[in-house]
């Protein structure tokens, strides 16, 4: 018995954010009536009490009755009952400033050149509420920067802006100077550059010397090698008398 209070409950639920206020939820139904299921998963999550929910539960709720109150065609899902469901307009009177979240990362491209109009025909969808704006930011983005739009300065500057449901709008584009955002952060200065002093050329064979090639050393030598003469010359002398008497010379 709980189990089929759950389906109907979530049944009913279903066709409300489908067929009644998916503004509420940051949903957009196409020209048919479908969102995708991924966003209304996500939509889904960030509800109390329904963030359990996944798609054979809802898949049960569809087929578990004789009427389906949703139908599900590829990746798209619908209310059957749409006869409450609005449509864009464009309203008489709009709110001064709107909200419209973007990824960080793209942050400093839309500061540069703006949001020009789609060539697909897809809509910007913005918020009167800062709470709207921040939920709707955060399905693309943990951290999104949220815009604040001047919808005065957008209209002015080319933009078309519609009313959907009461926490939507929608815009075709947003022209430079329609909206403001956080400063960008400023870049860090790098690591400034230290010079190293040069550490002295280290020879080639540690612990050893270099001969250097370019001084004379057949001078050096030869000057050794009369050092040497001179220093042994008594020595012949006396060799030379020793053999003189030995073989009865006389002496000179």
């Amino acid at each position: 018995m709980k189990h089929r209070q759950a389906v109907y409950k979530l049944s009913k639920f279903l066709v409300y954010i489908l067929g009644r206020q998916p503004d509420e939820f940051g949903l957009l139904p196409d020209e048919h009536g479908y969102v995708s299921i991924k966003d209304l998963m996500k939509a889904l999550g960030e509800e109390p009490g329904w963030r359990h929910v996944r798609l054979a539960q809802i898949r049960e709720a569809i087929y578990s009755t004789g009427s389906p109150p949703v139908e599900i065609e590829s990746n798209r899902i619908r209310a059957v009952d749409r006869s409450l469901l609005f449509f864009p307009e464009v309203p008489d009177c709009f709110p001064k400033l709107l909200f419209y979240p973007v990824r960080r990362r793209a942050y400093p491209v839309f500061l540069e050149k703006g949001l020009p109009a789609a060539t697909s025909g897809n809509r910007i969808i913005l918020s009167n509420d800062m709470v709207m704006a921040q939920r709707l930011g955060r399905r693309i983005d943990q951290s999104p920067v949220i815009l604040t739009v001047n919808s005065e300065n957008a209209r002015e500057k080319g933009a078309t802006v519609w009313r959907f449901g009461r926490l939507l709008f929608l815009s075709n584009c947003l022209p430079l100077g329609s909206f403001s955002g956080p400063p960008l952060p400023k870049k860090q200065p790098g690591p400034k550059q230290v010079d190293i002093p040069k550490s002295p050329a280290v020879p080639k064979t540690p612990g050893g010397y270099l001969v250097d090639l370019t001084m004379n050393s057949t001078a050096s030598d030869q000057s050794k090698k009369k050092s040497r003469q001179r220093k042994n010359e008594w020595k012949r002398n006396r060799t030379r008398i020793n053999r003189t008497k030995a073989k009865g010379w006389p002496d000179e």
